[in-house]
């Protein structure tokens, strides 16, 4: 069973495994740990173990913009991200919710087009090669 809640410091050390396995490296670990201690993390735990986080804040044009959406690689295809992401809409507290992506990530952007996000423009020079792709979406509220 899986639950998506905010993370607390106890998730840290999971939340950076997660990502310094995805990314590479451990080059966010002070960040991660910083946006953790803010509120500003979800961790979704499948049996008690932390498998994917994402993180979410406000200052995109006062806007709510999702900084990232990470998913284990064993956890993969199994609707991690797009549990994570309903998630964020469902608290987000803006009038719209901001994302972004590479372009090269085709199984995000599919992810966003199929939740109703809709293009908002391409930011170039982020990643040499690989424009950022934005999409919006105004959340319904409950």
């Amino acid at each position: 069973m899986m639950s998506i809640e905010q993370a607390t410091s106890r998730d840290a050390d999971a939340i950076c495994r997660i990502d310094a396995t995805v990314l590479g490296d451990m080059g966010r670990n002070g960040q991660l740990r910083q946006w953790i201690a803010a509120g500003r993390c979800y961790a979704a735990r499948q049996d008690g173990e932390v498998v994917g986080f994402a993180f979410m804040d406000q200052s995109f044009f006062r806007q709510s913009f999702v900084e990232l959406i990470v998913v284990h690689p064993r956890h993969q295809r199994k609707g991690i991200g797009e549990a994570l992401l309903l998630h964020l809409e469902a608290v987000c507290p803006t009038e719209k919710l901001f994302v972004s992506t590479n372009l090269s990530n085709k199984q995000m952007q599919r992810l966003c087009r199929r939740l109703g996000y809709v293009p908002s423009g391409m930011i170039d020079n982020l990643d040499p090669g690989d424009p950022e792709v934005l999409s919006c979406k105004k959340p319904q509220r409950s």
